[in-house]
């Protein structure tokens, strides 16, 4: 009897400090917003999920962070292809993209991480330098997986998956996915870092080694818990 008291009383307490407007610091809240800038903390994967079914506070992340974006108009294809609450995506902060990409705002989410958390750092660290340049091969497509007929519909048809191929330095060195990744120097050290902390910040991450029809590029989604071959 004792203890259920106190619980109820524990309970007044925090109901009280709550209605006069006290809350946890953001990082241990999971109702606060996602802020792209902040290093991860225990809910930053529910903070991240939490971005598709808020458009505007996705958006309001994006900028915050620096990316260069803007909003897109909802497309119905054919089939279920399409895209909602999707963005043209320039640049996620210090890196720019190749060229501009149509990919779901929670996916511009997850490449500011990538560029931010992942990116960044390993070009410091190995090179001295800094990625100013993500190329990839696209990122909407209306098709099925491996464009098979009998296969489900790809997240490319959503807009929610993007292949990246290879980055750019600061001083103009160019890491190749395909043609650096076996490689045992340096550039082959920097892609495989990135593949493998790529999944701390996405969903997805599929590499050359998942099998032949990914042995060009890194496939990202946001959606998930951070499963990577």
């Amino acid at each position: 009897m004792r203890a259920f008291l106190l619980f109820l009383l524990l309970l007044a307490l925090l109901g009280l400090v709550w209605s006069r407007g006290w809350r946890p610091p953001d990082r241990y809240n999971p109702w606060a917003p996602l802020d792209l800038r902040a290093p991860p903390d225990l809910f930053f994967r529910y903070k991240l999920g939490r971005l598709a079914s808020d458009p505007r506070a996705c958006r309001v992340a994006l900028a915050q962070a620096g990316a260069r974006f803007e909003p897109v108009p909802d497309h119905a294809g054919p089939g279920g292809c399409g895209w909602t609450d999707a963005v043209r995506l320039r640049g996620t902060g210090q890196a720019r993209l190749g060229h501009p990409a149509i990919v779901t705002c929670p996916l511009a989410a997850t490449l500011v991480l990538l560029d931010r958390r992942v990116l960044q750092p390993a070009a410091r660290e190995l090179y001295r330098s800094t990625v100013r340049e993500v190329d990839h091969v696209g990122s909407y497509a209306c098709r099925n997986i491996y464009g098979r007929a009998d296969a489900p519909l790809s997240r490319h048809a959503r807009a929610a998956a993007i292949d990246l191929s290879g980055f750019e330095l600061a001083d103009g060195r160019q890491l190749d996915i395909a043609g650096e990744w076996s490689g045992q120097g340096k550039a082959g050290a920097f892609l495989h870092r990135v593949h493998n902390r790529a999944c701390e910040v996405a969903g997805m991450v599929l590499g050359p080694d998942y099998n032949r029809e990914h042995r060009s590029h890194f496939h990202l989604e946001a959606s998930g818990w951070g499963y990577c071959r």
